[in-house]
């Protein structure tokens, strides 16, 4: 009977320990991605932001998406998925300024999402 509950504690803290690494390293993987996003702001404000680059942003947003959608909400990582498309499309075209109202929405989002999990009696409710 011991041995049963030791291990059960042992298991849960172990489950707990991942949950924590898990939030810590997603949250400072967003973090590095909103400061990207800052950059990728900067460069449209002032009309020199390449393809490429912006590129190079939206596969770093893929990379994280991939992680994030086995740990949060559908929707809020299917809007940003939308709001990337829209944002290549605009700066494929040279249209910088509906490219920075879709950049707006992508840096707000970004620091929101990670909010969503860490969890609190609002979520679980």
């Amino acid at each position: 009977m011991t041995k049963s509950i030791v291990a059960g504690i042992v298991a849960l803290v172990l489950v707990v320990a991942c949950g924590v690494v898990e939030v810590v390293l997603l949250k400072n993987s967003y973090d590095d991605l909103h400061a990207e996003c800052l950059e990728v702001m900067r460069l449209a404000d002032e009309e020199t932001l390449s393809l490429q680059r912006f590129e190079t942003f939206r596969n770093n947003w893929t990379k994280l998406r991939e992680t994030s959608e086995l740990f949060l909400p559908h929707m809020d990582v299917y809007e940003l998925n939308l709001r990337f498309a829209e944002s290549q499309a605009y700066v494929e075209t040279g249209d910088f300024h509906q490219l920075k109202a879709q950049l707006s929405i992508i840096e707000e989002l970004l620091r929101y999402v990670p909010h969503l999990m860490i969890p609190s009696p609002v979520h679980i409710l």
